[in-house]
C-alpha cells in the first residue's frame, strides 16, 4: 500500500533524480502517467537522461513535442511520475507547464516543468507480508550508453536553465 511522504522529493529520491549521478541511472526508466481522452491512464516511458530536479518541489522534463503523453499533459495540466526501484517505488504527483515547445539541444523536445504536489512511496507491508519487497526497478539496455550520456548532459543542462 502506497504511503504519503510529503509535498515535495525526499533526499533518496532528489539525489537521484538530480543528474549528478546518471552512469548510476542511465539504465532506469521513469513511467509518465497522464490522462487520455477517453479517461484512461496513459503510461510513457521516460529515463533519468531526460529528468531533472531542479529542486525539491521542481522536475523538468524532456518529452517529444508530438508524443500523445505530452498533448495530454498540455491539455489536462498535471501527470505522475512512477519510478520503481529496489525496495521501493515512488509516485510523483503534479501541476505541468510547458516552458518550451522545441528545445534548442533536442529540437523534438519540449521542455516541460512538474511543480511536486504529492510524493508517495509504495512497498510491503512487513507486517502484511513478511520478507516480501520489489526485486528490481525498470530497466533498458542503450547499446550507444557513451553518446547517450554525453547528448543526456546536455539535454539535463538545457533543462535546468
Amino acid at each position: 500500500m502506497s504511503r504519503p511522504v510529503g509535498d515535495a522529493l525526499p533526499d533518496s529520491l532528489f539525489e537521484r533524480l538530480s543528474g549528478r549521478d546518471l552512469e548510476a541511472v542511465s539504465d532506469r526508466v521513469i513511467v509518465v502517467c497522464t490522462v487520455d481522452d477517453r479517461g484512461y491512464p496513459h503510461p510513457a516511458l521516460l529515463s533519468y537522461l531526460e529528468t531533472i530536479a531542479v529542486d525539491r518541489r521542481t522536475i523538468r522534463l524532456a518529452m517529444y513535442s508530438s508524443s500523445r503523453s505530452t498533448q495530454y499533459a498540455r491539455r489536462e495540466g498535471r501527470l505522475t511520475l512512477m519510478l520503481v526501484d529496489d525496495r521501493v517505488a515512488y509516485y510523483i504527483k503534479g501541476t505541468v507547464q510547458e516552458l518550451a515547445r522545441s528545445m534548442a539541444v533536442a529540437p523534438h523536445n519540449t521542455k516541460l516543468q512538474l511543480h511536486v504536489a504529492e510524493v508517495l512511496a509504495d512497498e510491503a507491508d512487513p507486517e502484511l507480508e513478511p520478507g516480501a519487497y520489489i526485486a528490481s526497478g525498470l530497466t533498458y539496455v542503450n547499446p550507444r550508453r557513451a553518446g547517450a550520456l554525453k547528448q543526456a548532459r546536455q539535454l539535463l543542462a538545457a533543462l535546468s536553465e
